[in-house]
């Protein structure tokens, strides 16, 4: 009976819909376009009455401009050979040597706010929006995650003003984020500047960790991205993860559906990377202060690449020469080697650095040959020693075309300077 009432019905609505049609397509005035508009207007009404007078249940609206989730990490905390209470160890000078800046002196490690954003692009610009922003901080025993999520693409700046609010009723120390200083933070500028706003977190000092990983970690992973670093070295597992791709897409189909379920995994993204970038970052300071820490001859190496870009020149020649002689792999030794160099060119021990340059002439490397000419020609002058490491390099290696012009150039230079010397002795 319920099956024959429903055809009735459908066939009802069919002969409607062809009446409407007839009475709106007498009107000449109307183009085809504007007629199919007006056909589904009318529709779109008679079914708004409808279910108004049968009372058909409807999909609650968003409520609010902005949604507010929080996460909650106990310090004792493990990932791996990590636990987070071990942040309450680190001091500022710790953050000033893993970011090789002064200016970090004052900072607070536990005042720290660790800062990352989830998009609706990767393109930044105006048409890139953060519909999401999430803060990790220390606080009573926990790590903390707070994310915002903006509700309506149309009432962002109350989204920011809530932030604000946040903010101001904080008393962070500094800012920490991943690739922030080239993503996150430009995109942040451009949101406020446009909603004639400015944007707090830069009134403090801001550490970007992506450079940091990428010299402690670049010569031991494939990858340098925050999700692969952390499930690698933290066991922070990403398999069930949300793929970064989709977030835009899956933003978009919960501001049509208004079903908060759809973000729920981009918000536990989002709190897994905070928790991650402060775990991830406390495991770079640890090799910093104890390089037996590390697991790995590639994060020896990098530990003393850090060092060597932070100034702390002695504490990074002792990092090369241990990997320099326990390393196995020829890729870490062979580095070590030439950095270890530099710095003894530097220090103007010219004898080892020499030394250094031999082993590695040795393996038919450009910068060894080309500093050892420099060395025979400049302070031994020794022209003859001089002129024969150019021809090594220029028929032992495959070199650019601007290498081959200076060497070329050094060894008429050599050539000169070796024929009015055997003029003089003539």
């Amino acid at each position: 009976m319920m099956k024959k009432n429903r055809k009735g019905s459908d066939h009802l609505n069919k002969d409607q819909v062809k009446k409407r049609w007839e009475s709106i397509d007498s009107q000449e005035a109307l183009s085809t376009k504007a007629k199919l508009e007006k056909l589904v207007k009318l529709n779109l009404k008679k079914r708004e009455r409808l279910e108004k007078k049968v009372n058909m249940p409807r999909r609650d609206a968003i409520q609010g401009a902005f949604t507010i989730r929080e996460f909650h990490y106990p310090l004792d905390t493990n990932f791996k050979h990590i636990e987070l209470s071990q942040w309450e160890e680190v001091s500022s000078q710790d953050l000033v040597v893993l970011y090789g800046d002064d200016g970090f002196k004052k900072v607070d490690p536990m005042k720290i706010l660790f800062f990352d954003v989830e998009t609706t692009g990767i393109s930044g610009g105006t048409g890139t929006i953060p519909f999401m922003l999430g803060f990790g901080f220390f606080e009573k025993g926990f790590f903390r995650v707070k994310v915002f999520i903006l509700n309506d693409l149309n009432r962002e700046d109350e989204l920011l003003d809530k932030v604000d609010e946040f903010l101001e009723n904080q008393e962070f120390s500094a800012t920490v984020t991943y690739n922030g200083k080239s993503f996150d933070f430009p995109l942040m500028e451009t949101r406020y500047i446009l909603n004639r706003k400015r944007f707090p977190l830069l009134k403090k000092p801001h550490m970007d960790f992506l450079f940091p990983a990428r010299t402690i970690w670049k010569n031991t992973y494939e990858s340098r991205k925050l999700g692969y670093l952390g499930d690698i070295i933290l066991g922070i597992s990403r398999q069930e993860d949300v793929d970064g791709s989709q977030i835009p897409s899956i933003y978009f189909s919960y501001l049509r559906s208004n079903q908060f379920f759809l973000l729920e995994k981009v918000v536990e993204h989002n709190a897994l990377d905070l928790v991650g970038l402060s775990a991830l970052m406390l495991q770079g300071v640890t090799y910093l202060k104890d390089v037996s820490n590390t697991r790995d001859e590639g994060e020896v190496l990098g530990a003393a690449l850090l060092f060597e870009k932070s100034g702390y020149f002695n504490k990074a020649n002792e990092l090369f020469e241990i990997a320099k002689q326990s390393a196995k792999r020829q890729d870490v030794i062979f580095k070590a080697v030439k950095h270890l160099s530099i710095l003894k060119k530097k220090e103007k021990c010219y004898e080892e650095a020499t030394a250094l340059w031999k082993i590695l002439s040795g393996l038919k490397d450009h910068f060894a040959l080309r500093e050892l000419s420099i060395h025979f020609e400049h302070r031994e002058k020794d022209y003859y020693g001089a002129l024969e490491f150019v021809h090594r390099a220029i028929e032992e290696i495959e070199l650019t075309d601007m290498q081959r012009k200076d060497l070329e150039k050094r060894l008429r230079r050599l050539q000169r300077k070796i024929q009015k010397l055997e003029n003089q002795e003539d």
